[in-house]
């Protein structure tokens, strides 16, 4: 397995940085062709290889942050933070975890710590005052744990997901500055229930 420095350790994953070697000799272009991973995704129509993979690494600019998630035995995911404006000092984030072989709450565990480590990383790193993110309507699940983390419902859209025969309504979040910091005060500095510490400064 190619081994990748870890940019940000968590307790239960690892923030990983990605090497176009990793993405040309690696499973991580897989992941994209699975129907299970890819249900609530645009991608998965169009076959991905490993070129295609190389293609995105190289170019990857400055408004893109992205880390290979790794559960400190395999890479399971990937996170990353887009569109960062830093005049407005907004970005978007999103994730993908390989769920393919894994039928335990796990996944749960990692996706969470995932997006915490990342928010942290935005806030309180780069700088950034508003994450937004959006998702299927069937991810309600996902978005209670999100909650955990800040990140608010702020709007329906009616049949904005279309894939293929699906037409489904999507859901837009966000979490700004001042949420963020509020969870992390009334839990003692941390955010939720993972010990992230939280920077009020």
């Amino acid at each position: 397995m190619i081994e990748l420095d870890v940019f940000i350790s968590g307790e239960n994953i690892d923030l990983c940085i990605p090497t176009v070697e990793f993405a040309k000799n690696s499973k991580w272009y897989s992941w994209f062709n699975s129907s299970k991973v890819t249900r609530f995704l645009e991608q998965g129509i169009f076959p991905n290889s490993p070129e295609k993979q190389e293609e995105f690494m190289l170019s990857l600019g400055p408004e893109r942050l992205t880390f290979i998630i790794s559960d400190k035995s395999e890479y399971i995911g990937v996170v990353s933070l887009s569109f960062i404006d830093l005049v407005k000092k907004t970005c978007d984030i999103a994730m993908v975890i390989n769920t393919e072989k894994r039928n335990d709450s796990r996944p749960y565990i990692i996706a969470l710590e995932s997006i915490a480590r990342m928010t942290e990383h935005a806030f309180d790193r780069i700088g950034i005052e508003r994450i937004s993110a959006g998702q299927h309507v069937k991810l309600a699940s996902w978005q209670n744990r999100m909650e955990l983390l800040g990140y608010k419902l702020e709007g329906w859209h009616k049949n904005k997901f279309v894939k293929g025969p699906e037409v489904a309504d999507a859901v837009s979040i966000s979490c700004v500055r001042e949420d963020y910091l509020a969870i992390c005060n009334r839990r003692g500095g941390h955010c939720g229930t993972l010990q992230i510490k939280c920077k009020s400064d």
